[in-house]
C-alpha cells in the first residue's frame, strides 16, 4: 500500500507504466533467507545466496531441462549447408587444450566475446575459462573464432565469416563473455577471475538479507559486449546462451530465461506442455529472425521504441512466422546493429552477414547492400523488386532519439566503401519508423501480402557497377541471382520526378499519444500518454517529415533545394493498404564534386529522406498512379540521376 501525491507528473498508480520491466530489474530486490528453513515446494520465486564460483550444477540443470522439454525450438539448426572446409574446434578434454580439424557434424559449443585491444596471447584468459566451462557442461569441443580460423589465410577467413549463421546456429550452446572489455578479462567465477560480491547482511536471528542483484539482462545491455558490432550476430544466432556477467550466470534459450541469483522451479513456471515459459515470465533479449520489435500488434506503430531495452514478456518458441514478423525482426536487427561500434568501417556489412543469413530460407526476401527487397511479383503481377526496393531505400534514416520530432538532423560519418543509399554506408543508428505512425515493415508486408492495391508507384531504377557497364533494371528482376553486389553500386533513377517546392510552413498540432500495453497472452489496455504539442510543418499543403544525415538547418535545407545544390527525388508513392492513408517518399541527394570536367555524368550522394503524408480522403479522389502524381508537388527533371 502506498500514498501517492496528487501531482500531475506522478502516475496515480504510484509508479511508471513500465516500472516492473525497467525500474525493478535495474536495482533488484531484497529477500530474506533462513538457512535453517527448507524451501517450500510451492515457492515460485526466491533469491539465492551466491558463492564465489559459478554453480555449474545449476547450469547443467538448465541445459538438461531445455534438452528434454523444449522440443525443436532450441535444438541446434541443421537447415544449412555443411561447412565444407577448415572447420576446426578446440579439444577441451586435452591438457593443454589443442585446436583440431574435424568433419562437420560433431557436437560443439561456441564462444562469443570481445577481443579487446592489445591482446597478444594465443590463449587469453576468456578462452581458457570457456574451455573449462565447456568441459564442466559435458562437451568435448569448443569453437572460437580467434583460434579456429586461420587469421593469416584471407580466403579461409572470408569463407568462414560468410558461414557465421551456420556455425552459431549449429552450436549446442554459446558461452557469452559479457564481463570486462577484452579477452584477457576471463569468465567471472570460473577459474581466477573473481565475481563481484552479492550484497548480503546476516541478521542476529540467523537469517540473511540478500540482493537478487540487477537483472542480468540489464547487465548485458550495459556491457562492452553489447556495444560491439561483431558480437551482435553471435548472440542472435545462437539458440542457447550461457552468459557470464560480473555478478552471476544467466541462461537464455528460445523458450526460457533464468539466472543463478534467482531460484525458480522450472516446471512450475512453464506452460503445462513444458515447451516454453509461461507468458507472465519476462522474455529474453537475444531476438530471433521474427520478433515484435517492441510492438504488440500490427496496428500499433511507434516512431521508434521509446525503451529499446525494455524487458518484454513471453516466449514464442517458434522459428517461423509471418512475413510481417520477419520484416519487423529484420528492421529491428538493422536498427540495433547500426547502433553498435566497429573498429573497421569495412565490417559494416560483413559483421551483419550472419543476421542476413537467417532470412535466406525466404528466397524472395533479399538484402542488397543491406536494403530489404522482395524478389518476385506482388500486387497481382507488379515487380516486387522495383516497388519494395524503392520503398525500403527511401524509408530508412538516422534517428537515435525516441522523441516525436519530425525534422531530424543526425550528423553521421560516411563509410565510403559502400553506396550512400545503403544504411551500411554510414556510421549511425538507423530507424525504419517515421512520424506520425509509420512502420516500414507494415507497409512492405502489406505490399507483399495484398493481392492488389489501387495506388502503388515506384521510380524506374537501374543499378550499375562503378564503370557503368552492366545496367540492371529492377523492374525486370525475377531472381536474386541477377543482383550481384559488385554490379549494383550505383543507383540510376530514370526520368526522375523532383520535389518542386522547398518552403516549409510551421504549425502546431496537438497529439495525445496512447499505446497498447499489457503482457502477451493477457488482457491488453491503452496506456495514456501526456498530451503535448508538436511542431509540425507543411510542404505544398501536406504534412512533411524530414530526416538528414548531415548537419543542416531547415533554412539551409530550403535554400539548397532552391539553388539546386541538393534535390529530393521521388522514389515511392502509394497507399498503405492496412490503414488507407498514402505516403510519398523521397531521397534527398547532394551533388558530388567531379574529379574531371570531362566526367560523363553528374553523380549524387544520398544525405536524407523526405516523406509527404497523403490523407485517406484526398487519396480516395485519386484512382490511378497518374492522378496521384499530378497532385504531388513534383516535376520531371529531364535528365537521369545517378546516386553513388
Amino acid at each position: 500500500m502506498a500514498v501517492v501525491p496528487d501531482v500531475e507528473n506522478i502516475s496515480p498508480d504510484g509508479h511508471g507504466e513500465y516500472w516492473l520491466e525497467r525500474d525493478i530489474p535495474t536495482v533488484g530486490a531484497i529477500y530474506r533467507l533462513d538457512p535453517r528453513e527448507p524451501l517450500h515446494p510451492n515457492t515460485i520465486l526466491c533469491a539465492r545466496d551466491l558463492g564465489a564460483n559459478a554453480d555449474f550444477s545449476a547450469i547443467r540443470g538448465w541445459l538438461s531441462f531445455c534438452e528434454q522439454h523444449h522440443d525443436q525450438a532450441c535444438q541446434p539448426s541443421t537447415a544449412h549447408e555443411p561447412i565444407s572446409k577448415a572447420f576446426r574446434v578446440i579439444n577441451c578434454t586435452n591438457d593443454p587444450p589443442i585446436v583440431e580439424e574435424h568433419p562437420w557434424g560433431i557436437t560443439y559449443a561456441a564462444l562469443s566475446y570481445v577481443w579487446g585491444k592489445g591482446a597478444t596471447e594465443d590463449w587469453p584468459r576468456t578462452i581458457l575459462d570457456a574451455v573449462v566451462a565447456t568441459r564442466e557442461l559435458g562437451l568435448e569441443y569448443l569453437w572460437v573464432d580467434q583460434l579456429c580460423i586461420d587469421q593469416s589465410n584471407q580466403a579461409e577467413k572470408n569463407y568462414l565469416i560468410s558461414r557465421m549463421t551456420t556455425i552459431y546456429e549449429a552450436a549446442h550452446f554459446t558461452i557469452v563473455a559479457a564481463a570486462g572489455s577484452g579477452a584477457t578479462y576471463g569468465l567471472p567465477g570460473v577459474r581466477t577471475t573473481p565475481r563481484r560480491p552479492q550484497p548480503k547482511i546476516k541478521l542476529d536471528s540467523g537469517s540473511i538479507l540478500v540482493s537478487s542483484l540487477k537483472d542480468p539482462r540489464r547487465e548485458i545491455f550495459e556491457s562492452d559486449y553489447s556495444t560491439r558490432g561483431w558480437t551482435y550476430q553471435e548472440g542472435i544466432l545462437s539458440n542457447r546462451h550461457i552468459v557470464f556477467t560480473d555478478y552471476q550466470v544467466y541462461w537464455e534459450c528460445r523458450c526460457m530465461a533464468v539466472s543463478d541469483a534467482i531460484y525458480v522451479p522450472l516446471e512450475l513456471v512453464h506452460e503445462d506442455s513444458g515447451l516454453r515459459m509461461a507468458d507472465y515470465m519476462q522474455s529474453g533479449i537475444f531476438k530471433t529472425a521474427s520478433n515484435s520489435a517492441g510492438v504488440l500488434n500490427k496496428g500499433e506503430m511507434a516512431i521508434i521504441p521509446a525503451d529499446a531495452d525494455r524487458l518484454e514478456y513471453g516466449f514464442s518458441g517458434r522459428r517461423d512466422s509471418s512475413i510481417l514478423a520477419k520484416l519487423r525482426g529484420l528492421d529491428e536487427h538493422i536498427r540495433a546493429f547500426s547502433a553498435r561500434q566497429l573498429s573497421y568501417d569495412e565490417d559494416s556489412l560483413t559483421a551483419f552477414l550472419g543476421i542476413a543469413g537467417m532470412y535466406k530460407a525466404n528466397r524472395e526476401l533479399y538484402l542488397l547492400h543491406g536494403i530489404p527487397m522482395w524478389i518476385g511479383s506482388i500486387l497481382g503481377g507488379h515487380s516486387g523488386a522495383q516497388i519494395t526496393f524503392a520503398l525500403s531505400v527511401s524509408s530508412w534514416y538516422h534517428r537515435s532519439a525516441s522523441d516525436q520530432e519530425v525534422f531530424v538532423i543526425e550528423p553521421c560519418r560516411r563509410r565510403n566503401h559502400l553506396p550512400s543509399w545503403s544504411w551500411a554506408g554510414w556510421k549511425g543508428t538507423v530507424s525504419w519508423r517515421a512520424p506520425p505512425s509509420d512502420d516500414h515493415a507494415v507497409f512492405m508486408g502489406d505490399l507483399i501480402e495484398y493481392d492488389t492495391v489501387d495506388i502503388a508507384w515506384a521510380a524506374d531504377i537501374h543499378l550499375h557497377d562503378v564503370g557503368m557497364t552492366t545496367p540492371i533494371c529492377l523492374r525486370e528482376i525475377i531472381v536474386a541471382g541477377n543482383l550481384e553486389a559488385d554490379a549494383a553500386r550505383l543507383l540510376e533513377v530514370k526520368n526522375p520526378l523532383i520535389l518542386k517546392y522547398s518552403n516549409l510552413h510551421s504549425f502546431r498540432k496537438q497529439w495525445e499519444w496512447r499505446r497498447l500495453a499489457g503482457r502477451h497472452g493477457r488482457a491488453q489496455f491503452y496506456a495514456d500518454r501526456t498530451t503535448w504539442d508538436s511542431q509540425w510543418r507543411r510542404l505544398a499543403g501536406r504534412l512533411v517529415s524530414i530526416g538528414l544525415s548531415v548537419p543542416m538547418t531547415l533554412e539551409q535545407w530550403s535554400a539548397k533545394h532552391y539553388t539546386g545544390e541538393i534535390v529530393s527525388v521521388l522514389m515511392f508513392a502509394g497507399r498503405i493498404p492496412s490503414n488507407g492513408h498514402g505516403r510519398a517518399r523521397f531521397l534527398t541527394v547532394r551533388r558530388v564534386p567531379t574529379s574531371s570536367p570531362a566526367a560523363s555524368a553528374q553523380r549524387w550522394e544520398r544525405i536524407g529522406t523526405v516523406q509527404l503524408i497523403v490523407a485517406e480522403p484526398s487519396l480516395d479522389q485519386y484512382k490511378t498512379n497518374e492522378m496521384l502524381l499530378k497532385r504531388l508537388p513534383v516535376y520531371p527533371r529531364g535528365q537521369d540521376l545517378i546516386i553513388q
